[in-house]
């Protein structure tokens, strides 16, 4: 196992939004970028162009003295990655929500996960200071080495484990892609009766920085909070032409009022 002191040395395994994202906010804050692999050389070279490093499209060539290696790869691939890693002595991570860290139960790596709580798209970056990151280490020295690294970045993060963390990324993925669903629906819809999107910005912002204030039980509101089934029928009734997003307003408002109203 590798005695550093600290994280100096980064190698990113992948090329995409994480990748990017952890890749570009590491090396703002002061940790070398030393090489980046992705089985598409182009995508390789372009993040490498961005972080100032080497690039492989073949994860055998990979340089085995980083002392961190980041897996930033679709859930399906990580295990594969992990099989192919030979001769690395430094600490090898994931950054999946739902992937346990069992997952390297078969290696004889020093293991870890190292889960940022964001959303990443492609051309939007983000700022990592307000992002969580989740720990998991089944060792306090490399443990302690991960934080004091996801210090560097971000002023919230928490140790967690598999289990914690999969809840997390459940309710994760409910309140970022199931709300960006229903931001889709209606933007289709005004878009279709010309209706700028735009007007519903302030409701989805002042929504939202609600919860820096109260739970979310009281930030409820709407007309099923206040059980108004005339208005719930008026809104299905123009809803008859869109089966969906009918199907989607339905059960939601009947979930409101069956736990505000019993």
């Amino acid at each position: 196992m590798n005695s550093i002191k600290q994280i100096s040395t980064v190698t990113l395994i992948g090329s995409g939004n994480v990748a990017t994202a952890l890749g570009l906010s590491l090396l703002d804050n002061g940790i070398k970028i030393t090489e980046i692999f992705s089985p598409n050389m182009s995508n390789a070279k372009a993040l490498a162009d961005k972080t100032n490093c080497g690039y492989v499209n073949n994860i055998g060539d990979l340089i085995t003295t980083s002392d961190l290696y980041i897996i930033a790869v679709p859930d399906k691939a990580i295990s594969n990655i992990i099989s192919k890693l030979k001769n690395i002595d430094g600490i090898i991570v994931h950054t999946s929500g739902s992937q346990s860290i069992d997952v390297f139960d078969n290696s004889n790596f020093n293991y870890a996960v190292f889960y940022p709580l964001q959303t990443f798209t492609k051309g939007k970056l983000v700022g990592f200071k307000d992002v969580p990151i989740c720990i998991e280490s089944p060792n306090k020295a490399t443990s302690d080495l991960l934080i004091q690294l996801a210090n560097k970045i971000s002023t919230k993060v928490v140790t967690l484990n598999s289990i914690q963390r999969q809840y997390l990324h459940l309710t994760a993925v409910t309140v970022s892609n199931f709300t960006n669903l229903l931001y889709t629906l209606s933007n289709e819809l005004l878009d279709e009766k010309g209706i700028d999107f735009s007007l519903l910005h302030p409701l989805i912002k002042e929504t939202a920085s609600k919860l820096n204030e109260v739970n979310p039980s009281e930030a409820q509101t709407g007309p099923a909070k206040r059980n108004d089934t005339q208005t719930i029928n008026k809104h299905l009734e123009i809803l008859q032409n869109y089966p969906e997003f009918k199907e989607i307003y339905k059960l939601l408002s009947d979930q409101i009022t069956k736990k505000y109203h019993g």
